[in-house]
């Protein structure tokens, strides 16, 4: 690590010094609404941001949003077996609980299962875009945002006037059909969507031929209404229902996954409503916010419910934007209370409880304009817990465009995590026993990058990041007075560092290409993170023809070599493993028959290639999916 300064000074001459336009990676003019409480230009938020739009997921025609995440600088996505298995997202080095996701403004991690968000069960087709801020954002949106914030925008009736929809089929009896669109007038509009997927998966466990199949239905319904200038009332409702098969581990022969039936059946709700009382030109903006979110799993053996976990979360919220000039102060208050619900049979312990927990927040943000050019952004948080101490969070930022022609971006802050109701309470037999007596996480984290554009074609992004942990939590800590596994937060400060590049460049009007690089070292008492790869990237071409009613996208992915951990039957102890590194190699087609009519071909893992990003977990191998999409009207 010693020479990423070097690298990244190098890297930074370079830049200035070659000819041509500058400008951000993501448009200046391009407004997100997460990277600050109130909306705010990409070009002027400190942080590292990445927008991936409705026509980014077209052109890749996924149907996961963890796929999409591989080609994000920074990302690392690990799969426990194939379609439908757990999936794990970490930024920059982070736990899986450690990234914030936000559904049309609703937390959507999930208590129920540590705190971790299900990116198996979000699907793209009624998704318009997707913002990402990476490093911490505690000061902004509290708990889980050590390693940055993911926030999905489902669409409105304003993104998408009237109706399309899609019908594929594929490998392993895939099938996945959606109908999504909207309608509405200047006042009011209503968006809706409705997806589903099914299939028959292939074998999860290294050995045996038991397909592990998946279902997934998402349906969705947002509406606004513009009561007049000044008022506008926003509301949206989201449920997922899925259904997906694994693989237990064999504990007692070899300590790896086996074929087995076994299923976990989920839902999940969302729902959130909002009052902005205000315009563009008022002085102060007043917003109100209502959001909700709640989830069930259960767990099925041989057929039968053994065992389920379920959670809520109801958030309150109220903030007011003052304009100051250029300036804009922020100022809010939130109150969350969450529960918590475990179920399942009686033996040598009682899994059987209920908990809850809320916190009270108050949040400062300030947007600073100290000249055209040069943009500062001063945050803080307290956040008022009942089962913790009070915590307090804060972030300064800059962002300075040297000239019309380059950026430069610099971050400090503070994060925190909260141990998870599964950390301090969760009881499973033979397995683990909750400790009540952890501490929350606490993070410090800087991060300076660089955008720059060269001859209006080449798009650059470089940014060198480091965060300590301190009181990180291991859950896979031995109690010897239970011969289970347990939760402690560690004595030692975890480091995370790392730079992260990412560059476009548009070849021609029909030719463009992508790529992303992302180096990090994680460690966690002096031994590097397990599942983190050390080097990771994705390589992306994009071709269109025939005045763009054709286009076909390859993209390569690379997934280097990671640890991970093994427990074998006892009484041999766990052993560290390395996960070997691997490429997968993605290509779509799409093309336009008519103006309404669209068919298309996607295949994933051309290469065949057999990997693991799970120990012992057996992922997707080479696949095949066609079909075709209508718009009903235009």
């Amino acid at each position: 690590m010693q020479a990423l300064p070097v690298l990244l000074a190098t890297t930074a001459a370079s830049l200035f010094c070659a000819p041509g336009a500058f400008a951000d990676t993501q448009p200046l003019d391009q407004i997100i609404v997460t990277g600050a409480r109130a909306p705010i230009n990409a070009g002027d938020v400190g942080s590292a941001v990445t927008v991936l739009t409705r026509k980014d997921i077209e052109h890749r025609q996924a149907r996961y949003v963890a796929d999409l995440l591989r080609a994000v600088p920074g990302f690392a996505v690990s799969h426990s077996g194939v379609l439908g298995s757990q999936t794990q997202v970490r930024v920059r080095g982070s736990e899986a609980n450690q990234v914030l996701v936000l559904i049309d403004g609703v937390r959507a991690n999930d208590p129920a299962t540590g705190d971790e968000f299900r990116w198996e069960y979000l699907a793209t087709a009624n998704i318009e875009r997707i913002e990402i801020v990476r490093g911490p954002q505690s000061a902004l949106w509290g708990s889980d945002a050590i390693g940055g914030v993911v926030h999905i925008i489902t669409r409105s009736g304003s993104d998408a006037r009237g109706f399309s929809g899609y019908l594929e089929g594929g490998s392993e009896s895939t099938v996945n059909g959606s109908l999504s669109g909207g309608f509405g007038g200047d006042k009011w509009s209503v968006g809706l969507g409705f997806e589903q997927l099914s299939t028959d998966g292939s074998n999860v466990s290294r050995t045996g031929d038991e397909k592990d199949d998946a279902d997934m239905s998402t349906a969705s319904l947002n509406a606004r209404i513009q009561a007049s200038n000044a008022v506008t009332l926003r509301m949206g409702i989201r449920s997922v229902d899925a259904y997906s098969q694994f693989d237990a581990v064999d504990f007692f022969v070899t300590g790896l996954p086996a074929d087995s039936d076994v299923a976990t059946d989920s839902t999940q709700n969302f729902a959130h409503a909002g009052l902005t009382v205000g315009t563009g030109e008022s002085r102060a903006t007043h917003h109100l916010g209502v959001r909700y979110f709640d989830s069930d799993h259960r767990d099925i053996v041989d057929g039968s419910q053994v065992s389920s976990s379920a959670s809520d979360r109801l958030s309150l919220a109220y903030q007011a934007d003052l304009a100051l000039g250029d300036n804009v102060l922020s100022l809010a208050l939130e109150h969350e209370e969450t529960t918590f619900r475990q179920r399942g049979k009686v033996g040598f312990g009682d899994p059987n409880q209920d908990q809850e927990m809320d916190v009270t927040s108050v949040i400062a943000d300030f947007q600073g304009h100290a000249s055209e050019n040069f943009t500062y952004l001063v945050s803080l948080r307290t956040d008022n817990n009942s089962d913790f101490d009070d915590i307090v969070t804060g972030r300064a930022s800059v962002a300075w465009a040297l000239n019309d022609r380059a950026t430069l971006r610099a971050n400090i802050g503070t994060g925190q995590k909260t141990p998870t109701f599964v950390e301090r309470f969760g009881f499973f037999p033979g397995q683990f026993i909750g400790n009540p007596d952890l501490k929350p996480e606490r993070s410090t984290s800087y991060d300076i990058g660089i955008d720059r554009r060269i001859a209006d074609a080449v798009n650059i992004q470089v940014a060198i990041f480091k965060q300590d942990i301190r009181d990180e939590i291991d859950g896979f800590v031995f109690d010897p007075d239970t011969f289970l596994f347990t939760a402690d937060n560690l004595a030692t400060t975890s480091k995370r560092s790392g730079v992260e590049l990412g560059a476009s460049w548009d070849v021609s009007e029909q030719l463009n290409l992508d790529m992303n690089y992302t180096y990090t070292d994680a460690s966690e008492n002096g031994a590097p993170e397990l599942r983190r790869p050390r080097h990771a990237g994705n390589i992306q071409a994009g071709y269109s023809f025939q005045e763009e009613r054709g286009r076909v996208t390859l993209a390569a992915d690379y997934g280097g070599t990671r640890q991970d951990i093994f427990f074998p039957p006892w009484p041999d102890p766990s052993e560290v493993v390395t996960l070997q590194n691997y490429w997968l190699l993605d290509l779509t087609a799409q093309y336009d028959v008519t103006e309404t009519t669209k068919l298309f071909i996607r295949a994933t893992n051309l290469l065949d290639t057999e990997y693991e990003q799970v120990y012992g977990y057996r992922t997707q191998g080479r696949a095949a999916y066609a079909g075709i999409q209508v718009n009903f009207s235009q």
